[in-house]
């Protein structure tokens, strides 16, 4: 019987070939072009859509590249994974217990239409809507935000309502974006979806749902204005296509590509690509609801079985480091000296006291998205092979992040799900302090006890005793196997040469800074 994967895989190579044969036929003229670049104009082949255009609803790392071209954050966290002035251009916190968080915003700041930004803006944003709207993804990350004080147009204090030392951090991470108020109240949620508009260095001037996004510079940006004049998103869910694209001269820029494609690439005189590890970590999300996995000894064979050096040496030529815990080797939150290693023995043993093995096999499904990042689909399908080596049998499927997102903000993942979280702030807060905690969302495992542990972390204003304190949250996250950490994600990007980029830790593609050289 043909495996249904192996028919899918054998239809996009026929579909990646008839694309490369047709591309081919214009070859020596795409590399002529390559030379003679469009000054104005980029485009790239990027592999998603957003789910929504208000980027306060949804936690979307894969997205944050669009958010962030059309939209602003009050704070930006730069390739260092530091914190820099953005709309914001000062802040301090005014007592010793981290309630009152004072802010100074930029004055002169526009919005897309020509309306100001100002302090009322930045409340409505983080305050007065998410307190209506407890769907909106900001309330995970503002849930102690009391009020916004406002004494000016550009002057405002945050007050909390317990100790929030790690709040300018979400400043500049996932949801925390200035929308306009007024205009937001004069055409609603579906006039606002139909015609986004913010204050970052380009505003959309033609979308096509799952299609493309066309943006142009807006000449009122507060920052430098972008050299490159056009840009243009092209939604190319499938990575070899994508390649394609850039190949055959129809895109600039190509994200998320295969890592096998890399060092092809690299040969082709008028191309580059590189590949690298960024402040992502891939992780097995375990639904504590299902039934299958609120067995410890099932939890934990699974995450034995997984030989994470194997399968960064198949598919991320060792560049993905495995993880023993939630969080980026190096960073606050990592557990030095900590190991959770592949062992095979280990987990057949832990399967055997929950009362499955070869003889009684465990059956679960299994959920991963298929080249929105790189290898996503391959590490999956390794790992099903892993499991079925030690009596665990898992039906693979493929899923979009948008789905995702649907059930897991519903709380019906039916299955295991490899994810790539991502934490641009690199803080074990928004690593095992966000992933663990029940009352968010995006969460799936769901124990109440974990929330009071969280919440005095968060609360604490000491870092070095803040950062212990997750380091064991960490540590027994892994041992009773509550989300399984595996590998520290990598990002792989490849344009023409005369594209001059550069990437970032945040792994975020940000075409405002990039420009076209001569």
């Amino acid at each position: 019987m043909i495996d249904a994967w192996w028919v899918r895989w054998l239809g996009r190579v026929l579909a990646s070939c008839l694309l490369l044969v047709s591309g081919g036929l214009a070859a020596s003229a795409a590399q002529a072009q390559a030379d003679k670049p469009a000054p104005d104009e980029l485009k790239i082949a990027y592999p998603v859509d957003v789910p929504s255009w208000d980027p306060t609803a949804v936690t979307f790392p894969a997205g944050q590249s669009l958010y962030k071209a059309v939209f602003d954050s009050p704070l930006f966290i730069d390739g260092d994974l530091k914190l820099q002035p953005a709309l914001v251009k000062s802040w301090r916190w005014l007592d010793d217990k981290n309630l009152r968080l004072s802010i100074e915003l930029r004055d002169g700041v526009t919005f897309h239409d020509g309306s100001a930004l100002t302090t009322e803006d930045f409340k409505f944003s983080f305050l007065d809507r998410p307190k209506k709207e407890k769907r909106l993804a900001i309330n995970g990350f503002f849930g102690a935000l009391q009020d916004i004080e406002i004494s000016s147009p550009t002057q405002a204090v945050m007050v909390f309502s317990a100790p929030t030392p790690t709040a300018p951090n979400y400043l500049g991470f996932l949801t925390s974006y200035i929308l306009p108020k007024a205009y937001m109240e004069k055409v609603g949620e579906d006039g606002f979806q139909a015609a986004p508009i913010g204050a970052g260095p380009y505003r959309i001037v033609r979308y096509e749902r799952g299609s493309r996004v066309v943006l142009e510079a807006f000449d009122k940006y507060w920052g430098e204005k972008p050299a490159i004049k056009r840009v243009v998103f092209e939604f190319v869910p499938d990575s070899s296509a994508r390649v394609a694209m850039l190949e055959s001269a129809r895109a600039d820029v190509a994200v998320q590509i295969p890592l096998r494609e890399v060092n092809r690439l690299n040969k082709i005189p008028a191309l580059k690509a590189e590949v690298y590890p960024y402040s992502e970590i891939f992780i097995l999300q375990i639904p504590s609801y299902v039934p299958e996995f609120q067995n410890e000894h099932v939890r934990r064979a699974l995450h034995l079985a997984i030989n994470k050096q194997a399968i960064s040496k198949a598919f991320y030529a060792n560049v993905a480091k495995p993880l023993s815990v939630l969080a980026t080797p190096g960073s606050p939150g990592d557990v030095a000296g900590f190991s959770y290693a592949y062992d095979k023995a280990a987990a057949q043993a832990e399967l055997a006291k929950a009362g499955y093995g070869p003889d009684k096999p465990l059956k679960i499904q299994f959920l991963s998205t298929n080249n929105t990042f790189p290898s996503d689909y391959e590490m999956a399908r390794a790992i099903v092979q892993m499991w079925s080596q030690i009596g665990i049998q898992a039906d693979l499927q493929e899923i979009t992040l948008a789905k995702y997102l649907d059930l897991s903000h519903s709380s019906k993942v039916p299955g295991v799900m490899l994810y790539s979280w991502a934490n641009a702030t690199g803080d074990p807060e928004i690593f095992a302090g966000k992933i663990l905690d029940p009352r968010l969302r995006f969460s799936t495992w769901k124990e109440p006890e974990l929330a009071k542990t969280i919440d005095a972390l968060a609360a604490q204003g000491e870092p070095a005793k803040r950062y212990d304190g997750y380091r064991e949250l960490a540590r027994q996250a892994t041992e009773h196997a509550w989300s399984l950490p595996l590998l520290q994600s990598v990002a792989t990007v490849a344009s023409k040469k005369a594209v001059d980029m550069q990437v970032y830790q945040t792994g975020y593609i940000l075409p405002a800074v990039y420009r076209w050289s001569r």
